[in-house]
């Protein structure tokens, strides 16, 4: 396997990752709660990010980025009613 495949392949498992532990972990709280804690997502996905950057550095900074815009995008998804409802 050449070494542009290798890295290809890594940058798609990073931002993978970064989806797949954001939706497992918002599906999870959107059925184990009546009202969708986006504080909590929120504070797992910050809190993450900055152990993955401090011990990493620059390394995974796809990971980062793509955890935290998906879960921007969650947040958005799972309260949407409640921000533009108003309730």
């Amino acid at each position: 396997m050449s070494g542009y495949i290798r890295e290809e392949l890594s940058i798609l498992n990073q931002i993978f990752l970064a989806v797949f532990l954001v939706t497992d972990y918002s599906y999870f709280l959107s059925i184990n709660n009546t009202a969708f804690p986006w504080f909590s997502l929120a504070g797992a996905s910050i809190g993450l990010t900055i152990i993955v950057f401090s011990w990493s550095g620059t390394k995974y900074i796809l990971f980062n980025v793509a955890l935290l815009v998906v879960t921007a995008v969650y947040l958005l998804v799972y309260n949407w009613t409640t921000i533009f409802n108003g309730n």
